[in-house]
């Protein structure tokens, strides 16, 4: 072997005898403040912020805002083309007159069954002259029997006719008033449904977005506008399953805003919604800004939650503890595990409540 190869084949003995040898460094415990945050996206956007959608299908005939016009309480926002509505409004309008004035007094119907019921009691009046007249010549055995029975027979019907006249009567009033009401209740719908056609806004409100243009087709349920507050401004949070349970109302949030990288704003916990949202698989919350920066609805952000402080508290590097919750210790040449009951963790760190003291030597491998 020539003294090159042999060169070459000492270096390569050292490299793999120090690959072999793992590095190793020992840490203690040290007494530090600890911050445990969970981290969370979001966005900026208005408070009671909502998105305005189509009552009815229809084309866009007038768009009557843009963005950032502040609306009324009952303003027109949009007008949709309300042809086919208009048609069935003023159809069940002439219906509803058509009904009251058959209800009315002056109803054909009524005044006929008034002409029946007339002519009815007249009859009743006269058969009951006739009647008394035969019973009193029947008393001195002027008439036969037979003439006093059809005198009170005639008389007998003229009241049943009379009582069925006004029983008629007083079902017909019924059946008209029923056919006001029904008419009544078709004209307000259809009212109604051609208010849909002229899309209002619901409160005071500022306009954000406008999706849709004049001239466009909109279906039912469609998205016309985003509307909220327009003086408050709100942090919206996404907040994973796993780190929901340790988020509460109050509690200091450091974020950060895409248009001002490096920069930081502090913030508080205002709402925690109860139910998960399956359209961001995550738990939803709102925070308010301690000192409002100048925002722009929309912007995307970064947060970090703080859940939990200490000033004083024993910590090891996060690095030492094991996935199964031991850390590794070394006494002397011999080495040893702990369990360690953990407080805050935070990215780097991990707070010891028990299980290891100050003195300790922490194995850290790397």
């Amino acid at each position: 072997m020539n003294r090159v190869s042999f060169i070459a084949f000492t270096v390569i003995m050292f490299f793999f005898s120090s690959c072999k040898q793992k590095k190793t460094i020992t840490v203690s415990p040290t007494i530090a403040p600890i911050t445990e945050a969970v981290f969370a996206p979001g966005h900026i956007e208005a408070a009671g912020q909502f998105t305005l959608t189509a009552l009815n299908d229809g084309y866009i005939t007038k768009v009557l805002i843009q963005e950032g016009d502040t609306v009324l309480t009952g303003q027109i926002l949009f007008v949709q083309d309300n042809t086919t509505a208009a048609i069935q409004l003023e159809a069940a309008t002439e219906n509803l007159k058509i009904a009251q004035e058959q209800a009315s007094s002056r109803s054909a119907v009524l005044q006929q069954l008034q002409a029946q019921l007339d002519a009815a009691n007249a009859k009743l009046q006269n058969d009951n002259v006739q009647l008394q007249r035969m019973q009193r010549l029947y008393a001195t055995h002027s008439v036969a029997k037979i003439d006093f029975d059809n005198a009170r027979l005639n008389f007998d019907n003229s009241v049943s006719n009379v009582a069925g006249i006004q029983q008629s009567i007083a079902a017909t009033k019924l059946t008209l008033k029923q056919t006001v009401i029904n008419s009544r209740s078709q004209q307000q719908t259809a009212a109604v449904n051609s208010n849909y056609y002229q899309v209002k806004s619901p409160g005071n409100y500022k306009v954000y977005n406008v999706f849709k243009k004049q001239g466009e087709l909109v279906r039912k349920g469609e998205a016309l506008a985003v509307l909220g507050s327009s003086d408050t401004l709100i942090i919206a949070l996404s907040v994973d399953e796993t780190s929901i349970a340790k988020i509460q109302l109050l509690q200091k949030v450091l974020v950060e805003l895409n248009t001002e990288k490096g920069k930081t704003h502090t913030a508080r916990i205002s709402k925690i919604y109860p139910s998960f949202d399956a359209s961001t698989q995550a738990y939803n919350a709102e925070a308010m800004f301690d000192n409002v920066p100048n925002l722009i609805n929309g912007t995307l952000l970064q947060a970090n939650i703080i859940v939990a402080e200490k000033n004083k508290a024993m910590l090891i590097p996060r690095s030492c503890l094991n996935p199964n919750g031991k850390v590794w210790i070394q006494r002397g040449k011999q080495t040893d595990t702990a369990t360690i009951q953990a407080g805050i963790v935070s990215n780097d760190w991990v707070e010891v409540l028990h299980g290891v003291n100050a003195n300790d030597k922490l194995i850290k491998k790397f």
